[in-house]
Parts: C-alpha cells; structure tokens; sequence
C-alpha cells in the first residue's frame, strides 16, 4: 500500500489549506456529486475536505488494501478473525436465507415472546459491552412500537447501584430476568445475575454460546436461547441477545429490523467502492485520521431517540479497530482508529460544541437526521432540523473577526470595545462535518443504520490492515482485577503489587 498512500499523502497536502467554501465555488455540482445513498439512508459528504481526485486516491487505496478480497472472505465465511480461528457471520444471522439452526432460534424466540408477555410486566436484561449496548439502543431508537404494560431494565455495571436500580420497585412474581453473557462466565454479569435471581424472579432465559453453563446455572433448558462462536459480541444484537426486543417490541419489529440490516449488507457486498457507503465512509475516516491528522470525531445524533449511539459506537469503532499491530503481528505505522465520542443535539450544542466551533483542533463530525415522522409537537421537527443544519452551515463558514467588529459596532457598541471583543466572536470556519438521514425511526432504518456501521468499521480494519473481531486489549485487565480481588475481600494482600496498587488496596480493602 505504499504508493497508494503517498498519493492520498499528496491530495492531502494539497486541499489541507483549501477553503471548503472554495471548493463549492469550483464545482457547482459539489453536492451531487458527493451524496450517496443505501437503504434507508442517506450521506452528504461535500462539507468534508475532499474532491474527485483525493477519491480517486483514495479508491486506489482501497483496492490496494485488498477490499474486494477481504469484503468476499468476510460473506464466504472465511476466518477473518485470525488470532482466535473464526468466520465473523454477524450479518448471517439476518437474511431470510440465515442458517437452519439460527432460523430455529429465531422462531423458538418468536414463540417465547407470545407465550411470556401475558405473565410478566417487566423484564430485567443483564448483560455488559456487546451483550448490553445493542438492545439498550434498539429499545430506545423504537420506544414507540414497544408493547404496552412491559417495563424493560437494564443492568452492566459490577457497580451494585445499577443493578439494584434495575429491580427497584418491581415485582418478582411478574418479572423476566434474561442473563446475556457469550462464554456465561463474565463476572460482571454473573455478579449481577446472582444477585438479582436470589431476589426471585419468577421466571428465567438466558442468551449465551455455552448452554450447558446456563442450564447449570439454573436457566430452564427451554429459555435457554443460543448464539455461536462466529458472532462477536458488538456484532450479536441481531442474534438472541435481543430477545427482550422480540419480547418487547410489537410482533414483526425485530424481523423488520433483520431485514434492514440484510437490505445493509446487500448494498456494502454488491456496490462497487465508488457507490459503497460504508466503505466510502470508512476511507473519509482514514482521511480525516490519517491524512489530515484529525485524531477524533464526534457522533451527534439529532434525535433523542438515537442519544444512545455514541456509547455504542464507542464500543464497535474502538473495540474492534482499536489495535497497535496488523493481522500478521507487525507494528503498525500508521493508526487503525480514532477517538469515537459524541453525544445527542441539540443537548450537545450547549456543551461541547464550545471545542468544535473554537478550539484550536479541527474535530470532524458526523450528524445524523431521522427525515421521517418525528414524536411530539410538530413544530419541533422543523426545529431540531434548522439546529442540524445551522450546526454543519456554522462549522464551515465560520465568522470572520471583521464580520464581528462589524456587527457589535451596528449594535451600538463603541469601536473600542467592539475590536476588544472581535477574537472572542469570531469562528474560524472551514472545519469539515458529514450530513446524514435514515428515512424514518422504523425498525428498517435502524437495522440498515446499525448495519452500515458494522460494514464500516470492517471497512477501516481493511484500509488498515488489522483483525477487527477480536478483542485482547481488554483481557488484561480483567486479569488483574480478579488477581486483586481477594485481598480486597479480605485475604492476604499480593505480595508482587507495585507500590500505588498496593497502597490502594490496603486502602479501599
């Protein structure tokens, strides 16, 4: 990939000082040109730094990487994870042609969902990371087609606050707890399930890849619901770890949202790279990354319904592609990730949109509009659109100190003050934002929003050379916090702790 980087390198250094607005002003046909679209969603892509030529070299590097081969061994179910020998078929848990055995599971949580909703009012989902983030999120993006007199809770943290919140003024006679773990030994969740099964629910299932530790557990074998070794947990929201979105949801939802993912997953497998959403998305990302040194981006969903998709791309983009060596074990040159962090707008725009506007760094971000039916008084749509708009309008065209001075002075200021107060109004403009709209909160459009991050965040790993489906980096630290538990439990302390841990311990012990 060398030479097709020292092209990118070179379109780079060409348009890093190039106005945005200059840019417009040489292509009338900008926008066009930079609008692409996929099911159920659709990306402007013209307030980014970048023209015809910065694609073309981007696309060589692409091909380079070998995005064609890669994207045909993740859908031919090759391993593609390396390091643990597995395929990564997330996206062949959603076609109506899935598996026989996932087509099982599916229809076994179909049944289950009819048969338990009239005994329960509420349902406590215990999971953490990848077995959590997902249904949080489906939940909350379809909060309108949840079935009524059914309270779902949630519970990750090993923090006891959060698990006692999640069972605070339910009654057990009238509860699901669901225990979601892949391997059942996450001790965070096993913790909390404890916890909550000795508060006495009256009814147990479980989500997990090892169905003899939930059955051992004490799950009833018949609410024990599989998932398999080639789902990586930020990837299984589309397998029975969601089954309280198919308990939740109005019948058809959860199909509906399998259904937009495959819709997803046809685009990014069949497109060419010049049409390929999440695959021109994750190239604008190294872009931005590596080429123009922006080392983050912010997430800002301008729905409220989506205020969870920050934390939850946190976990996809970081966990997967957050890797210092290449899927052979080099050391990589450049890196494979930035820093995903964002929140909802228009709440942002009180906070840290401050740094975006004014801080020295250029940050890109990314906004996401729902263009359909929106909850609540109607006015408010036109509104949130208007902040969105003005929000990516602003990051570009700034405001000169001269266009301040100027506007203070029409105000009645003194032009003393007025050039006292200039630096601190003006907004240097020219720092580069993607626009996108999903067509509606549906179940569709989310499953083709979410899928569309998967395939990109494939897509970067590519470009980058790396294994996005293992997960090492966070091993070693659950190692050691099971190493320090017993001294903080009351036995003897380690006697191999350097001297903060150590004080630590005898501290909080």
């Amino acid at each position: 990939m060398g030479d097709a980087w020292l092209k990118v390198e070179a379109e780079a250094k060409r348009l890093a000082s190039t106005p945005l607005l200059d840019l417009f002003a040489a292509n009338p046909r900008r926008v066009e040109e930079l609008t692409f679209q996929a099911p159920h969603l659709i990306a402007d892509f013209s307030k980014q730094r970048i023209d015809g030529a910065a694609l073309n070299a981007l696309g060589a590097l692409v091909q380079a990487a070998d995005f064609d081969g890669w994207r045909a061994k993740l859908f031919a179910g090759e391993a593609v994870n390396n390091t643990e020998g597995r395929a990564a078929k997330h996206w062949a848990l959603r076609g109506a042609d899935s598996p026989a055995a996932v087509m099982e599971v599916r229809a076994r949580m179909a049944a289950f969902a009819e048969h338990i909703r009239p005994q329960i009012n509420a349902i406590v989902h215990l999971g953490i990371g990848g077995s959590d983030l997902g249904p949080r999120l489906v939940l909350d993006a379809l909060k309108p087609l949840r079935v009524s007199g059914i309270d779902v809770r949630f519970a990750a943290n090993v923090d006891g606050a959060d698990v006692a919140d999640a069972i605070d003024g339910l009654d057990p006679k009238r509860t699901l707890l669901i225990v979601v773990s892949k391997t059942f030994t996450t001790q965070e969740t096993l913790a909390n399930a404890e916890f909550v099964r000795a508060w006495g629910p009256a009814h147990l299932a479980a989500a997990t890849a090892a169905p003899d530790k939930a059955v051992a557990w004490g799950v009833p074998p018949e609410n024990v619901f599989a998932f398999w070794d080639w789902v990586g947990g930020r990837y299984s929201l589309w397998s029975s770890v969601s089954l309280a979105c198919a308990i939740a949801l109005q019948d058809g939802a959860f199909e509906n949202l399998l259904s937009g993912a495959a819709a997803m997953d046809a685009h990014f497998r069949e497109a060419p790279f010049a049409q390929n959403l999440p695959a021109l998305s994750a190239a604008l990302q190294m872009w931005n990354r590596e080429a123009l040194g922006h080392g983050s981006y912010a997430l800002l969903p301008y729905s409220e319904r989506l205020r969870l998709m920050p934390a939850y791309m946190q976990q996809l983009e970081m966990e997967s592609n957050g890797k210092r060596v290449s899927r052979d074990g080099a050391i990589l040159e450049r890196s494979a990730c930035g820093v995903t962090w964002g929140a909802a707008g228009t709440n942002a725009q009180h906070s840290f949109f401050q740094l975006l506007h004014q801080g020295v760094g250029e940050i890109p971000a990314e906004f996401i509009v729902n263009a359909g039916r929106h909850e609540g008084p109607v006015s408010h749509r036109a509104k949130v659109f208007a902040n969105a708009l003005a929000q990516t309008r602003a990051l570009m065209v700034g405001k000169s100190a001269a266009q301040a001075r100027a506007e203070m002075v029409a105000k009645g200021m003194s032009e003393a003050e007025a050039n006292r107060l200039a630096p601190h109004r003006a907004f240097p403009g020219n720092r580069a934002s993607t626009l996108m709209a999903i067509d509606a909160l549906s179940p569709e459009a989310i499953g083709a929003l979410l899928a569309f991050y998967e395939h990109r965040t494939f897509s970067q790993a590519v470009l980058a050379g790396i294994n996005p489906f293992d997960q090492w980096g966070v091993e070693l630290g659950k190692e050691m916090a099971n190493a320090l538990l017993p001294s903080l439990e009351g036995g003897a302390a380690s006697s191999d702790l350097d001297a903060s841990t150590a004080a630590w311990v005898k501290r909080l012990g």
